[in-house]
Parts: C-alpha cells; structure tokens; sequence
C-alpha cells in the first residue's frame, strides 16, 4: 500500500526529474521562510512547475514534507553506509555517536534538514520488531535506524528495541533543537551533552541482560 501523503509515485524519468525539483525547491524554501510560511503554490513556481503538479505526487504540504524527511533518512543511511565501509567493527555506543556526527552534518549543509529531519514519518503498522513480534505502531526512522545497524553494521539486538530507538531519537532532536537555536553551526558544548547522553544510554541498554 502507498505510504500516507503519496498520491503517485513517479516512473517515468522526466516525472521524478520533476519530484526531486519539487522537493529540492521545498528544502530550499523551508530554509528561507520556514515551515509555516511554506506554501505549495511557492514550491511549484520555485520549482518551475505548474501549480497543480504538486497535488499530482503530493498530498499537498504534508505530502512533500513527508517525503522531504524520507528523502533526508536515505541520504543519511547512505552516509552511515560509507562511514560503516571505512571502519571496522562497532559497539552501540560508537554507532550511535556516528548517528550524531552525520546527523549534525546534515543539519549543517543539506537544504531543509534542519526542519524536517525528525519529521513525523510513521509508518502506520510496519512491524518494528524482528522475527514476526508484535509491533507497537511504526515509525520509519527508529526502524531504519534499527534494522540498518543489525543487517549492516552487525550490532547485536537491543532490549525492548522499540521504545530505545523511540526514546534516542526523541532525546538527540530535543538536544540538537537546543544546540542550533543558539547557533546556526550548532552549539558544541551542547551537542556534547547530548552526545555523552545517548553514549551512556547505550553503554547501559547494550549490555543489558
């Protein structure tokens, strides 16, 4: 089933050529005006599309948001691969402190990261938890987070993984929204009370019996 906020997906190159310059120019506008000031009108012309073809991918606002965020989580997922492919092994602490480096990265230097970056991207009943356990609800990035460091990285499962994913995810946005509300690099005393944070928690939940 189509993901909520998709109303079609592109197949032919020159509709994706015109998705991506729709969710490129939303990125570029959320940092110039912000999330509320946001319109999908703007987009389009930013986009150099016509108003309507928005609403022809998109359920309007939400929709490309929502598929600005996803867009951000594959490009992160892509970064982490690289950065797993140049190291050696990892415990959970160090892979979640990889998280954060390339998240605050990625703050730092793609167009609208900043805001949608923890965007609401439930999935709306995806099974979280491996071998057919029951779900509690879906959210895409603690998923792809999750699987990304058991299938890729080779980390060993965690206890109650759903709500330690949930729980790290929610914390490092809380601390990244204070590092760069007081500087647009973000700022370092603060990411670093963040980073020892979630490095703690990991240290405690990984070796969890």
């Amino acid at each position: 089933m189509e993901n909520p906020g998709i109303r079609r997906r592109p197949v032919q190159q020159r509709s994706i050529d015109r998705v991506e310059r729709i969710l490129d120019a939303c990125a570029r506008l959320l940092d110039e005006v912000g999330l509320d000031a946001l319109t999908t009108a703007e987009v389009a012309r930013r986009a150099g599309v016509p108003g309507g073809t928005v609403y022809q991918f998109f359920d309007g606002k939400p929709g490309m948001l929502r598929e600005l965020a996803l867009r951000n989580l594959e490009l992160l997922l892509l970064r982490l691969r690289r950065r797993v492919a140049e190291g050696g092994a990892l415990t959970w602490p160090q892979a979640v402190e990889l998280v954060l480096a390339e998240t605050i990265e990625m703050r730092r230097t793609v167009p609208g990261y900043t805001v949608v970056d923890f965007a609401d991207t439930r999935s709306g009943g995806q099974t979280f938890l491996p071998q057919g356990e029951a779900a509690e609800g879906g959210d895409v990035l603690a998923e792809r987070l999750y699987h990304f460091a058991l299938d890729e990285a080779g980390l060993p499962p965690l206890p109650d993984p759903y709500r330690v994913m949930r729980l790290a995810i929610q914390t490092t946005a809380a601390a990244l929204q204070l590092a760069f509300a007081a500087s647009p690099d973000g700022d370092p005393l603060m990411i670093e009370q963040g980073r020892r944070m979630l490095r703690a928690y990991f240290t405690e939940v990984s070796s969890a019996e």
